[in-house]
Order: structure tokens, then sequence, then C-alpha cells
């Protein structure tokens, strides 16, 4: 297929899913707003480098210092630790909160050898440095202080390769997805697309593979029948894939987990947009049970649940 008929086929198919209803995403308020204080505007640059969303409401904010790329505040929205200022950090792709009100630092790509994630204490220091895999999809931490991590499909080193790996607060590894040859009765997670972190339980949507761990219990959900999500919400036996390859980045299709094993999947009930109705793109996506957070390209902040996604109001 030559690229000018891809882009017809492409067209095509966008014009057939414009006509289905749209679903809003509920704006939160602005990180800055909420702020009971903002130090030295000097000091800080205050574009957020990266916004992680953790258990409950809880939000961390990344702001860079002014001088040094290496020096950071990370600012908590909804949460009651202060604003803490951190210096010598890995270039954060990620920051999540963990108990006692420390903070996870981690930098999606890496060499062996070289530390790309880091534990932080509530008074700025360093308490854990270690590196945690290349290529890396999601991270997301559980109320507990485990640290659920998935890659993406260029991950080669020995931590990567087995996709899906759960560490424990001083970055070592409590459990690994086993490799296929080990357990044949499971499929392979290759290339993490979205994680689902909610209590002690993660499900992980991967191109190969659905899957739920809980504890060191793997449950094989079969094949999703959805390729490309960005996210997966869940609610039980009920949930939702959002977003698809391509021009189906807006997509939301339910899904019903069968008690006995695998996952039944529904026809798209609608298109993702911003609560103006304008199209989304290019958003983080975070998902923790039954909602989903969300970050645009300018860093406002949203959210959604899954009752508004299968039921809520439409455009």
């Amino acid at each position: 297929m030559t690229r000018d008929e891809r882009d017809r086929k492409s067209l095509v198919r966008r014009r057939e899913l414009l006509p289905l209803p749209m679903i809003p995403l509920r704006a939160t308020r602005g990180w800055l707003a909420e702020s009971a204080t903002r130090p030295d505007q000097g000091t800080w640059d205050y574009r957020p480098l990266v916004i992680g969303t953790g258990p409950g409401d809880e939000a961390l904010v990344l702001v860079r210092g002014r001088d040094r790329e290496d020096r950071v505040l990370v600012h908590r929205v909804g949460g009651a630790a202060p604003a803490v200022v951190l210096e010598g950090t890995v270039p954060a792709s990620f920051v999540q909160p963990l108990p006692g009100g420390r903070v996870l630092l981690v930098a999606a790509r890496g060499e062996a050898g070289t530390d790309n994630a880091q534990v932080w204490d509530s008074a700025g220091h360093l308490v854990a440095s270690a590196f945690v895999g290349d290529a890396i999809e999601d991270v997301l931490t559980t109320p507990a202080g485990s640290i659920w991590v998935g890659y993406f499909d260029e991950a080669r080193d020995e931590i990567g390769m087995r996709q899906l790996v759960r560490f424990d607060g001083t970055l070592c590894p409590q459990w690994w997805y086993p490799y296929p040859s080990a357990r044949a009765d499971l499929p392979n997670v290759f290339d993490v697309m979205a994680l689902n972190v909610h209590e002690e339980t993660a499900l992980c949507y991967a191109y190969t593979g659905f899957v739920r761990v809980h504890s060191d219990s793997v449950t094989d959900l079969g094949p999703p029948g959805v390729r490309g999500a960005h996210a997966v919400v869940v609610d039980g036996a009920r949930g939702a894939f959002v977003g698809g390859w391509g021009v189906e980045h807006d997509l939301v299709t339910p899904f019903a987990l069968r008690p006995g094993g695998g996952v039944d999947v529904g026809a798209p009930v609608g298109r993702l947009v911003l609560p103006d109705g304008r199209d989304c793109a290019r958003l983080r996506l975070t998902s923790r049970g039954a909602e989903l957070a969300v970050v645009d390209g300018d860093r406002n902040r949203y959210r959604v649940s899954l009752d508004e996604l299968l039921d809520g109001p439409r455009f």
C-alpha cells in the first residue's frame, strides 16, 4: 500500500468516526492556583516538566530550576506534604508519590550501569538510586509503596526485556513478568501500551497480551480485541479502552471481563474531547481503577471516570 493509499484509508476511517458522540473531559484546577506557597519566580521555571498522578487525587508537579538542569521543585496538589527541592536529579520522564512523603523520579531512557531512577525523602534527601531498565512506557506507584513499570518495544536490557516489573521502595525488583518459556500458559506482554494500577493490583495492556497481576498471581484476560489503546479504565468486570492507532486516537471502546477469563469488546461509544469539544491529541493518560487522569501538551489537567465514559454527558 502506498502512502497516498494509506492517507486515503485513514481519511475514510476518520470520517466514519466523526459522527460518534463526543465525551468531554472534566477540567481540574490549574496547579498554580492550588499552591499554598510559591517559591521565588526567579528561581524556578514554572512550566511543568512532568505531572504525575498518584493514588487518590494526589498529583505531583515537577518544575526545573532556572540555573541548573538537575535542580527541581516537586509541588504537590491534593497532598499533605509541602513542596520539596531536589538537587542532582535524573532527567525525569515520570514522577510518582511514595508513602511517607517520598518522591520517585524515573527517566524513560537509560543504560545499564547508569542509574535512571531515584527515591527522595520528604526533606529532599536522596535515599535510593538504581537502573530500572531502558525504554520505559509507564510508571505507577501503589498506596503500599510498590512501583509498577511497563516497557515499550525498544527494551533490550535484562530488566526491560521482562516488559512488566514491580519494584519495592528501594528500587529492587520484587516481581518480574515470566518469560513465555517459563509460563507457556500466559501470553507475552511485549510492548506495554497502558497500565492501570488500583490499590495493589495492576492491569497491563500490551501489543501481545492483556493481563491482571495481583500480588504474584497473573490472570490472562485474553486477546483484548483493540489495537493501540493508550489507556484502560476498569471497575470490576466493566471497563473501557481509550484510544487506538492513528485516527482512532480518541476512541472510547467498552468491554466486559468474563468471570472465567477473556474479554468481550463492544462497539465504540464515542470520542474523547476537551471540555469545550475540541479534539484532543498528545495526551498523557494515567489509569487508576475507574478513574482516568489526563494531562495535555500544555500541562493542563483533566479527569474522567468510567461512568462518564460509558454513560455520561455527550455532545
